[in-house]
């Protein structure tokens, strides 16, 4: 039982230690519209604070009216203040998904070792 705890505590550790910047993975999902297109919620994207769109690939589109897109993000964490990895994450997933014109906007993976 204590080794458990022991491990638990060393894997919290690793997970919020002190980066300054991690890559992650999404993919977005962006509807058509006459008014906002996908250009415009990159644009959205991009002007989140800390928040780099480090390349973007286009993916299937399986149905009429969206684009379905593979984001590279880089998040620079100096300019986000103390918050985990996971925090940091779960709040730009939020935010995004509030924005005019996006249907989904999903974590796929973080790429890098962070």
């Amino acid at each position: 039982m204590v080794m458990k705890r022991i491990m638990e505590t060393f894997n919290n550790f690793l997970d919020e230690r002190d980066t300054v910047d991690f890559r992650f993975e999404a993919i977005l999902v962006s509807r058509f519209s006459t008014d906002r297109g996908k250009n415009e919620v990159l644009s959205d994207i991009r002007s989140f604070p800390g928040v780099t769109v480090v390349a973007v690939r286009e993916a299937d589109k399986p149905r009429p009216g969206e684009d379905y897109s593979l984001l590279s993000l880089k998040v620079d964490r100096l300019l986000l203040g103390q918050a985990s990895v996971a925090t940091i994450i779960k709040n730009l997933t939020n935010r995004v998904n509030r924005l005019e014109g996006v249907k989904s906007f999903t974590v796929k993976g973080i790429p890098e070792e962070i």
